[in-house]
């Protein structure tokens, strides 16, 4: 018996519009799933923003002022931010505004390119308003989402819509007539924002502080590195700065760099000097580029001040958080103790929907390992500068005591037997302080200044002992040079074990006082 095969040759098929499906459901997922961090709505929407900003830029439009005001409502707890950047022409706004997921972006230079960021206000407000014109409409166009009709059709299981109809029944829109045609903006406005985190959202100081991180704005003019890393970031493609303002009168909000680190209202560290660093692909091109502050790494940067942290940027904009490389140090706790920005230059290295991270490829964990190598020299520079510390600590201390037993001996009033055991202590600390000193790094600041202090002391020292030895030559001597190497050896006894110089002091004057009594 032969079977013979069968050839059989599928036969496939184009789904139809009515084989697809696109549920209500993405909406609730784009508007509350997207961001952990309430304040995340703000980078998104000066984001968007700062793309505007340099559409009309690139169009060659005049921006001599080119800004982005936030405007915060308590009373009615609405906020506002508006931009003078491109616009949105009148016979494309209703259509840009209620796409989901289509970004006329993508493909171009611009930050965002997925188009969902714009929904992210949805889950925090019960309104979310857009609203503006191009420059020569002589129309406002305003689009309204509203919020509180999209959670009752989504929590209504008998709704049977899909994203384009429940779109149709939230969404409204109105024209208004412009006073001024030349004019062009776009403003987003949440309407009632909701009370979250000690109300995080309605917060200046929350607010100036989260963008003054993840913002593309300026350096603060009294920022002593900031004209020079500005200058290092332009001739490197990155757009100028932009200027954004709140409504709380305390000016602009400028790059989270400073020249000090308050670590404590007592301990204050400042940057001393700035290290700029570019990481080259296979192929010779500039994957990622940016600056590090050098400092005296005196410890975990307080998070309150939002400044800690090697961040890194994707279009001037920072993806993530000060923990982000964390992993990359051999100790993650030293994440904390840096400062600097890293900008992802490589086309081929893009941030994730949420912008947390980087999609995680190739090319980004290349870019890890290049950071990693980075990160452990940070690491040794960080142990380098606590030991140094550490000898400093116990150079200043041996100064101190020397400068305690050096004052009591240029006393006129010192007994002469005294005299010599303070001297004879001097010097033995002089010996201790030297070894310290060989211990800090050569060349530091601080080992320049230890060595001059030690040969100012060297001197001082010697100096007083000639005087000394000149002054008990003419002298008699009271005791036999036995007795006395006795009675100075038992004298520093005393005076190193007490529990201050002052108490040693008294207590050794007492014993020259007793021995040099006539008996």
């Amino acid at each position: 018996m032969t079977i013979s095969a069968i050839s059989i040759t599928p036969k496939t098929k184009t789904l139809v519009d009515s084989d697809i499906v696109i549920g209500k459901d993405i909406l609730e997922l784009l508007a509350n799933a997207m961001y952990v961090d309430p304040l995340t709505i703000y980078r998104e929407y000066i984001q968007n923003a700062a793309d505007s900003i340099d559409e009309a830029r690139t169009a060659g439009l005049s921006m001599d002022d080119p800004h982005i005001v936030i405007n915060l409502d308590h009373s009615s707890r609405t906020v506002r931010i508006r931009d003078n950047g491109l616009g949105i022409p009148n016979a494309e706004f209703v259509q840009r505004i209620t796409a989901i997921g289509a970004s006329h972006k993508r493909g171009t230079d611009l930050r965002g390119f997925r188009g969902v960021g714009r929904l992210s206000g949805l889950g925090y407000c019960h309104e979310l308003v857009f609203r503006g014109k191009a420059e020569g409409d002589a129309k406002i166009i305003e689009v309204k989402w509203d919020n509180r009709a999209l959670r009752e059709k989504i929590r209504d299981l008998s709704y049977s819509g899909s994203l384009i109809d429940i779109i149709r029944e939230v969404v409204t829109h109105q024209e208004i007539s412009a006073t001024n045609k030349a004019e062009r903006f776009f403003e987003v406005e949440m309407r009632k924002v909701s009370r979250l985190k000690n109300d995080l959202l309605m917060n200046e100081q929350s607010i100036r502080s989260y963008l003054s991180q993840v913002a593309p704005v300026p350096f603060h003019p009294d920022f002593r590195f900031g004209d020079q890393i500005q200058t290092f970031l332009t001739e490197r493609g990155i757009r100028p700065p932009i200027r954004v303002e709140l409504n709380d009168n305390a000016g602009p909000i400028y790059h989270r760099a400073r020249n000090t680190i308050p670590f404590n209202p007592k301990v204050t560290d400042g940057l001393r000097n700035i290290e700029f660093i570019e990481i080259h692909d296979d192929e010779g091109a500039v994957a990622a580029f940016g600056w590090i502050g050098d400092h005296a790494y005196m410890g975990a940067i307080p998070k309150k001040l939002g400044l800690g942290g090697i961040r890194l940027r994707a279009g001037n904009i920072q993806v993530g958080d000060e923990s982000l490389l964390a992993p990359l140090y051999p100790e993650q706790r030293f994440a904390s103790w840096t400062v600097g920005d890293i900008h992802v230059a490589s086309k081929k290295i893009v941030p994730n929907g949420r912008r947390d991270d980087f999609e995680h490829t190739v090319h980004y964990s290349w870019l890890l390992s290049e950071l990693g190598v980075r990160a452990n020299e940070l690491a040794h520079q960080i142990r380098t500068r606590s030991k140094q510390r550490q000898h400093l600590r116990t150079v200043q201390i041996h100064f101190q005591t020397i400068d305690d037993w050096f004052g009591l001996a240029q006393k006129a009033e010192t007994p002469m037997l005294l005299k010599k055991a303070l001297l004879g202590l001097t010097d033995e600390h002089i010996l201790k302080a030297k070894k310290e000193v060989t211990k800090l790094s050569d060349g530091t600041e601080e080992h320049l200044s230890a060595l001059s202090r030690l040969e100012e002391l060297t001197n001082e020292i010697y100096i007083l002992g000639e005087a000394v030895e000149e002054r008990d030559s003419i002298n008699n001597q009271a005791f036999s040079s036995a007795t006395e190497a006795a009675l100075l050896k038992a004298l520093k006894v005393v005076l190193s074990n007490a529990r201050s110089a002052k108490v040693g002091t008294k207590t050794a004057i007492d014993i020259v006082a007793a021995v040099s009594a006539p008996h």
